[in-house]
């Protein structure tokens, strides 16, 4: 009798041990958090982000009312300086960064009326204050006029425009553009529905697009999707980059105080809420892809299935524990009885 006791109360007391560890809360999955935010109050419409690596800073401009300015950030969010231009821009959209060449893109029509577009081109940018001269090249879509706030650059220093509508495009400027005269696009592919920025990446020429609340990587030549993900909810998220390295995206927004989050570049297509050409009032139920640091693991991750198979295998065990437990209790008495 004394050795059955002996053998329960060594089994409860597993069983105690045991017992917070599985039904003790789980710890609440970490807000995705900002690696920036732009405070500076001149930057209130941030409409498109471009990496310059060479001097170490990022490039923003405000959209349709903005004026013709253009600021470098640095990694932290803080306004480094200025690039001002003499110019009577109407909308701008985009800003790019390629070849030591800033270009700054007046392209959006949101009632689809402008007769052509301007895209503005700067040598060595710096952001030291100064008004600086300029380059700049006019285009025309070949199928009517069209909204877009994306501006893409390639390797070879070939533009891109692509649309912001229901059935967008993406449309190719001439390898040579004229600075005389209007430039005919031509339109190379279908783009996603109502894309709000885009960039190349560095590492193999492919095209990040992304709309207010997801992101679509496709191949160049043939605009096939080959990866897509769900974005963090933003206000109005309407620009995109590289990270100064060059291994992840960056996502911000307009309006004051905006923020700006790291992202994994994703491998996989992923289901995502649909596009829509107004941004969300809330978050999605899709959540973000995880950037180890930065974000959390998404739901249905394999880091999510393993804590509920080791929750499962827990609970298994307790119960299994306090079957044992009762059985050598109430067996030995009736051993005894016998």
């Amino acid at each position: 009798m004394a050795a059955a006791r002996r053998r329960a109360a060594a089994a409860l007391l597993l069983l105690g041990l045991l017992l917070p560890t599985v039904f003790a809360p789980t710890p609440a999955a970490a807000e995705v958090t900002p690696v920036f935010t732009i405070k500076d109050k001149r930057i209130a419409e941030s409409s498109g982000l471009a990496t310059d690596t060479g001097r170490g800073l990022y490039w923003t401009v405000n959209d349709s009312g903005g004026g013709a300015v253009a600021y470098g950030l640095a990694d932290d969010g803080s306004v480094q300086g200025t690039l001002s231009f003499r110019a009577d821009v109407r909308d701008v959209e985009a800003v790019a960064v390629h070849d030591n060449h800033l270009y700054v893109a007046d392209i959006g029509d949101n009632n689809a009326s402008r007769n052509f577009v301007t895209v503005y081109v700067f040598n060595d940018p710096t952001p030291d204050n100064r008004t600086v001269s300029y380059q700049s090249y006019d285009f025309r879509y070949p199928d009517g006029p069209r909204d877009a706030e994306t501006l893409l650059i390639n390797s070879a220093g070939r533009l891109f425009l692509v649309s912001k509508e229901g059935k967008g495009g993406i449309y190719a400027a001439p390898a040579q553009p004229s600075r005389q005269g209007v430039n005919q696009l031509q339109r190379v592919g279908d783009a996603p529905a109502y894309v709000t920025d885009g960039v190349v990446l560095p590492s193999d020429g492919r095209l990040a697009l992304r709309t207010y609340v997801s992101l679509e990587v496709m191949d160049a030549g043939s605009y096939d999707v080959t990866a897509r993900a769900a974005l963090p909810f933003q206000p109005q998220g309407e620009s995109i980059t590289t990270t100064l390295d060059g291994r992840a995206l960056l996502v911000g927004s307009e309006g004051t105080s905006s923020a700006v989050y790291r992202i994994p570049i994703p491998t996989k297509v992923a289901a995502v809420p649909s596009g829509s050409a107004s941004p969300p009032r809330s978050a999605a139920p899709t959540t973000a892809p995880a950037d180890p640091g930065t974000t959390p693991p998404a739901s249905g991750s394999d880091t999510e299935g393993r804590s509920r198979r080791g929750t499962l295998l827990a609970l298994g065990l307790a119960a299994a524990l306090a079957v044992i437990a009762g059985v050598i209790v109430f067996a030995a008495p009736s051993r005894r009885r016998r």
